[in-house]
């Protein structure tokens, strides 16, 4: 608790100079080391200086620990992710900012409040504080500036930043005495879903799996399953079918339960993209179609269900008019070439094979390679490989056989 900082905060809530202050107790050079933190004075001089300014010391004492507490609620509903409990203990908080400012406080106030806009996913807000955090690192301790360097790696993930992620990463990787205790789990998924970015997948289940269980001994019950979603769709992508459905069964029945639908809307979705993978392509159009139900019509994610929705329609050979006209309103008016690219390759899929695979090859496949689609080009380039391989062109076939290979998983 630091004295001098509360004893100037009241002083300059009160109008006072130090002068006014200090008359009669002490010199002004001994109230500026008083309130510099510099030096501790004896219970008698506290209680005078605080008395002159109508504030009683041993109330005060009470205050700090009350606001103390406080914050360590704050704290608590982070690293659990209780965002409804957090904001409740925000606004109150936010209530005290000057004093929180005069006391020790202050750091911790600080780090989690970006930590809160992060699950808020309030960026602007979120950019700001960090700026204000550089500022205040100086007077960081060794804990703080462990938190502070989980809480950072968290923005550069959040931010899409992933090269500087990775370097933050390597950091606290190197210094990793100094994290503290409590972000061991957060470390894990944060690396998970590093790994899972840059398509190592087998090496980004080993540090969800071990997110999953510290999670799970921590009871730290919704991050557990925001690291079990993760180590869902890795399986996916391993094709370890059995393992993640089971897994998508919990996530669902568990976020509709405790009402996180944002969860429960991710988890629909890479459902879907599991059951089609494993030709269950009535599961994938139900769940997708339940999904779109639940969504802001227009926005990406809406978007990008919209033509997950179009291609599983088209595996099981339903009817596709109302979704293409719904894509085409949504491509007309934001003017996107991707969406004039999805839209164009529905509508061949209703022409012949050989003008779809056609449409693909020469249009499709350059499109999304050459600005970053990667998904989507891994995805055209297993259809014409499987294509050519059927027609007996086996050249073509190995070379998008290699493409989609070579920028999938990286082990």
């Amino acid at each position: 608790m630091n004295i001098g900082s509360i004893l100037k905060y009241y002083r300059m809530k009160n109008n006072m100079t130090q002068a006014e202050l200090c008359k009669g107790v002490c010199s002004i050079s001994h109230l500026s080391k008083i309130e510099s933190n510099k030096y501790i004075p004896n219970g008698e001089t506290i209680n005078e200086l605080f008395k002159r300014m109508g504030v009683v010391w041993e109330r005060e004492v009470l205050t700090y620990e009350k606001w103390k507490e406080k914050l360590e609620t704050f704290i608590m509903h982070s690293v659990y992710y209780d965002l409804k409990s957090m904001d409740e203990v925000y606004k109150e908080l936010s209530t005290q900012i000057d004093y929180l400012q005069s006391t020790d406080l202050v750091n911790r106030y600080e780090l989690y409040k970006l930590r809160y806009y992060l699950f808020k996913q309030d960026m602007p807000s979120a950019t700001q504080q960090v700026f204000i955090l550089k500022r205040m690192e100086k007077s960081f301790t060794d804990y703080e500036k462990g938190v502070a360097k989980v809480i950072h790696l968290m923005y550069e993930i959040f931010s899409q930043n992933f090269t500087e992620a990775e370097n933050l990463l390597e950091q606290i990787e190197e210094d990793r005495e100094r994290i503290p205790f409590m972000f061991e789990g957060e470390l894990f998924y944060q690396k998970a879903y590093l790994l899972h970015n840059r398509a190592q997948y087998g090496r980004s289940t080993y540090f969800a799996e071990m997110a999953v269980d510290y999670f799970r001994k921590d009871c730290n019950y919704i991050r557990l399953l925001h690291a079990q979603l993760l180590l869902a769709i890795n399986y996916t992508n391993r094709d370890f079918t059995l393992q993640a459905d089971d897994l998508f069964k919990i996530i669902l029945r568990n976020a509709k339960m405790m009402e996180m639908d944002q969860l429960y809307q991710g988890a629909l979705y890479n459902y879907s993209v599991l059951q089609n993978r494993r030709g269950f392509h009535e599961s994938a159009y139900e769940m997708l179609q339940e999904l779109k139900a639940l969504l802001e019509p227009g926005t990406d994610y809406y978007q990008a269900v919209l033509i997950h929705l179009l291609q599983t329609a088209v595996e099981k050979n339903k009817e596709i008019d109302p979704l293409l006209e719904e894509l085409k309103v949504l491509s007309e008016r934001k003017n996107d070439p991707y969406l004039k690219i999805q839209l164009n390759y529905f509508r061949h899929t209703k022409l012949s094979q050989q003008e779809l695979f056609d449409y693909c090859e020469q249009v499709v496949f350059p499109f999304m390679k050459k600005h970053g689609y990667i998904g989507e080009a891994r995805s055209i380039a297993w259809r014409l490989a499987t294509y050519y391989r059927s027609t007996g062109d086996y050249g073509k076939a190995a070379t998008y056989s290699l493409y989609h290979y070579e920028k999938g998983e990286k082990e």
